[in-house]
Parts: structure tokens; C-alpha cells; sequence
């Protein structure tokens, strides 16, 4: 597509369908057959982009020891606002002894996610009324990453943690709504289905596939255990990542960052355009994406050790958007 080009179908600022990082920037108000400057447009939308993660990471309070599933207190959205749930996925099995296939959740961890996100959202809807019910919408979006390791084949599988984490979100989310008689189309995701992103922004460590060179000078210094990963989370060899080109915490910090920031300004567009009503939003996503994010986002150092839980994470509250 060039950056000025005549378009023959609506297309939409921001798609609840398809959430991911695909540029959606025409307005459902466009004419069909005008004339677009995308350039111009892509401009925009990356100015708002970067002042909506901005935002989020504003918002981001500096956390305990360690982010455990009590930091998942969701809470109510107003009318035009949105409630994000950045979610660690649910435990997933690392035996080979196992029965289990590697990567796959743990049974008593993903029914544990359902039931989690059920009882969070009764709570919600309990405290509204049933006219206001009718204004909330769910989106589940999930990083599409399929397990790896230093440890190579022996701990490697097709399954992706955060999708399968995020169908048990969804299920929970399907269940309470049936219970409250809310409507179908209050669910984001058309497709009936977590959304999975498809950027990379939200995947667990890319150094893992992208710079394997770098995967074994870790290996070869400090080994595959504790130490490989705090080395790594330290960013203590720096210079020599730098130089092989493998992506760091700050890195990671940074497109979740980016990702949260595409979010947050989707959000805005669709509540410019339905400003009556509220969303919660579930992003299921890594440990070694959410700490970095985290700890960046709180004025914390590399070298601050930030535990997050399998099946924790945090809420953020993105304000009211004024139409």
C-alpha cells in the first residue's frame, strides 16, 4: 500500500475483533473511495501511541517483594474507561518424567485461572445493576509464544502458556457472563477465541531463538540454572549482549511497553466512539516480559529482583477519555 491511496471499504481506528498491532487507522465515518495520506495517518497514531504507554507506565506503582495473585484485585471501570489485567500464564509442566506433555498448563493451575477469573468478575458485575451490565465489554488477548529454554529440546514444546492460560480466562469470563445474562456481543473477542498477538511484543524472551550465539556464552559461563538467569535479568554482560546482538531487559521493557501503549490508545479510540461504555481487558503474557516491564515502569534497576507468580499480575486503571 503507498502512503496516499484510495480505499474501498470502511476500515476502523481500532478493531475489538482483531486486537492486535495492526495499524487500523480510518475511522468508521471515512467515505468509501477517499483518498488517504497513510503516512500522515501512521504519524498520528504513533504520537498517540507513545503518549498512551506513557501513560501506562505512569500508573505503574512500584510493587512488594515480589507480584503475587493478591496484586490482581481488579477493579470497577467507569463509563470510558478501561481496566487492562497484564497476567503472568498459569504453571505449566517442565517434567519429562511427567504424564504431562512439556509446556502443557498444569490441570489444577488452569482450572485455577478459570475459577479465579469468574470469582473476580461475579464481584464486578454483583456491584452493578443490571442497566449497567449491559455496558461492559470483555477482550482477552493472549502472546502467542511456544515454550523454550537454555536447556534446548529436552525442555521445548509447540504449546503456547499464555494462550491456553488466557482460554481458561475466557472460559471464566463465559461462564460468569451466562450467569448475569449478558449478551454475546459484550465479548470482544468475535472469533470466540483469545486474541493471539502476533507482534512479538508480549512473547517471552526472543533471545532464546534470535541469538543463539549469545544463548551459549551464558551457558558456557554460568550454565542453564539460577545463575544463566540472573545473569541474564542483570544484564551483567551487557557489552558482550550488545555485541551479538541479543535483546536485553530494557529491550523487553520496551515493546511491552510499545504494546501496552497500542492498547491503551485503541482503548481511547473506542471509547471516543462508545463513550457509555466500560471494558476490562485481559493480557496474558511471560514472566520475562512482565518483570522487565514492571521494574522499568517503577524506576526499579535491572538488578532488582522482581518476582512474579504464575497466574499474578497487575491492574491498571486508564482514566476516562474525554470525546
Amino acid at each position: 500500500m503507498t502512503n496516499n491511496e484510495t480505499t474501498t471499504e470502511n476500515q476502523h481506528e481500532m478493531n475489538p475483533s482483531g486486537f492486535d498491532e495492526t495499524p487500523q487507522i480510518v475511522s468508521d465515518d471515512t467515505p468509501l473511495n477517499v483518498t488517504i495520506d497513510w503516512a500522515e495517518r501512521k504519524k498520528q497514531r504513533d504520537k498517540r501511541v507513545k503518549n498512551a504507554r506513557e501513560k501506562v507506565e505512569a500508573l505503574i506503582e512500584p510493587p512488594g517483594e515480589k507480584v503475587t495473585i493478591d496484586d490482581l484485585q481488579l477493579e470497577v471501570p467507569k463509563p470510558g474507561e478501561t481496566v487492562v489485567v497484564l497476567q503472568r500464564n498459569a504453571k505449566d509442566n517442565r517434567d519429562p518424567s511427567s504424564e504431562l506433555e512439556i509446556g502443557t498448563l498444569i490441570p489444577e493451575a488452569a482450572e485455577h485461572v478459570k475459577v479465579q477469573t469468574k470469582e473476580s468478575l461475579d464481584n464486578i458485575l454483583s456491584s452493578l445493576s443490571s442497566e449497567e451490565r449491559k455496558k461492559i465489554d470483555f477482550l482477552v488477548v493472549a502472546a502467542n509464544t511456544k515454550l523454550d529454554t537454555p536447556l534446548g529440546e529436552e525442555i521445548k514444546s509447540e504449546h503456547k502458556r499464555a494462550v491456553e492460560t488466557a482460554v481458561q480466562v475466557l472460559a471464566g469470563i463465559k461462564k460468569s457472563m451466562n450467569e448475569f445474562e449478558l449478551s454475546d456481543s459484550q465479548l470482544l473477542n468475535k472469533t470466540d477465541e483469545p486474541i493471539e498477538l502476533s507482534s512479538g511484543r508480549m512473547n517471552d524472551l526472543h533471545m532464546l531463538k534470535d541469538s543463539p550465539e549469545f544463548v551459549e556464552f551464558l551457558k558456557n559461563k554460568y550454565g542453564t540454572g539460577h545463575e544463566f538467569w540472573k545473569a541474564y535479568e542483570d544484564d551483567s554482560e551487557r557489552k558482550t549482549r550488545e555485541a551479538m546482538g541479543a535483546e536485553g531487559p530494557d529491550d523487553i521493557a520496551k515493546r511491552v511497553g510499545e504494546y501496552m501503549g497500542v492498547l491503551a490508545n485503541a482503548m481511547e479510540q473506542y471509547h471516543k466512539q462508545h463513550p457509555d461504555r466500560r471494558v476490562i481487558v485481559w493480557v496474558e503474557s511471560h514472566y520475562d516480559a512482565i518483570s522487565p516491564f514492571i521494574k522499568h515502569a517503577a524506576g526499579m534497576d535491572n538488578t532488582d529482583y522482581l518476582s512474579v507468580d504464575n497466574g499474578a499480575g497487575v491492574v491498571v486503571k486508564l482514566g476516562k477519555v474525554e470525546k
